[in-house]
């Protein structure tokens, strides 16, 4: 009895052991097998070249995590995210998407790549993610997001903008996992930089349509206050006429009414089109 009771506390022990060092295996990998599971899930990452890195990792280890030999057996994408999912935790890190869009840039400039810029926009748009990224990657990738809308007919335009954009992330590879943190410091600064031009340009057509703005309600207030000059004039007129009876009444009060008309609605147009 003893002997079954010392030799079961040697197993449980055996096992913890066991499941440390397969915890260990992982832990380097976590936020690289985070990428692969939305990278696979978005269409980034393909599932061979996460199943040819498994791979690897069974050849480098001698005694290689059973998670490594799952995600080697996995058939298709879905058993490939089942894997991840159970046993990496999702941490939310903007790392992961600036990862794949550095992924999309190099497949998008690769000759031997196929992918097109209407596919390259819509990779970008499924790795929308308002709580961790800038505002400026949040506003460029709902753009692509709705990629029809904002450029096509220009395929070229979109084009040009996918690579200007995802050339911010050339630095980020599937390889250079363990830079990852002090690559995406790089990144941070050159967000920031296109941050300040995107403001600056904003700003001066904030100012530019002002100053139109304001040119367009002054011509609007100067034609009004004009035309209301002429018919104070010409009711004058129309009033001296009438006091030496050489104007009919009734053809007086007719214009009155039809001008009275036209002022109120000129004053509901124009107050329509500035509200």
């Amino acid at each position: 009895m003893l002997l079954n009771k010392k030799n079961t506390i040697a197993d449980k022990q055996t096992f913890l052991l066991i499941l440390i060092m397969a915890t260990d295996q992982l832990s380097p990998y976590q936020l690289l097998l985070e990428t692969f599971g939305l990278g696979v899930k978005t269409g980034v990452i393909t599932p061979a070249k996460i199943i040819a890195w498994a791979d690897e990792m069974i050849m480098a280890h001698d005694e290689p995590d059973y998670f490594f030999i799952e995600l080697s057996l996995s058939g298709n994408k879905n058993e490939i995210i089942e894997v991840i999912n159970r046993r990496v935790v999702p941490s939310d890190n903007p790392i992961c998407t600036r990862v794949l869009l550095g992924c999309i840039y190099r497949r998008f400039t690769d000759d031997s790549d196929t992918l097109s810029g209407e596919n390259a926009a819509t990779m970008v748009g499924e790795l929308q993610n308002y709580d961790t990224l800038t505002g400026y990657e949040v506003d460029q990738i709902y753009e692509f997001y709705d990629y029809d809308f904002y450029y096509l007919p220009d395929i070229t335009k979109l084009q040009v903008e996918l690579i200007n954009f995802l050339s911010l992330y050339e630095a980020f590879t599937l390889e250079n996992y363990k830079q990852w943190v002090d690559v995406n410091l790089q990144v941070l600064e050159l967000l920031k930089e296109e941050e300040i031009q995107v403001n600056i340009v904003n700003e001066s057509f904030r100012k530019e349509w002002a100053k139109k703005e304001k040119k367009r309600k002054l011509k609007f207030y100067l034609k009004n206050i004009g035309v209301a000059v002429l018919l104070l004039l010409f009711f004058s007129l129309m009033i001296a006429l009438l006091a030496d009876g050489k104007t009919n009444p009734f053809t007086f009060y007719t214009i009155v009414f039809y001008w009275c008309l036209r002022l109120v609605y000129g004053w509901w147009k124009g107050r329509k089109k500035f509200s």
